[in-house]
């Protein structure tokens, strides 16, 4: 898997609020992703995707 830009979960080199959903829906256990996707969505690197990690990407978006 190629490298992602933190929070760009689906890959189309933006942090949107498309990749929130996204992530939200693999915190509450409704999707998978792949090994990239999870590197691209755990920004605080704790190992694991949560709330915390969804607060920060909202963060990118509303800093954009």
């Amino acid at each position: 898997d190629s490298q992602l830009l933190p929070g760009d979960v689906n890959g189309d080199d933006t942090v949107n609020i498309l990749d929130i959903v996204m992530v939200a829906n693999y915190a509450l256990g409704q999707t998978e992703f792949t090994d990239g996707q999870i590197q691209a969505a755990d920004l605080n690197d704790d190992g694991n995707i949560n709330i915390l990690d969804i607060v920060q990407i909202i963060n990118i978006v509303l800093d954009s």
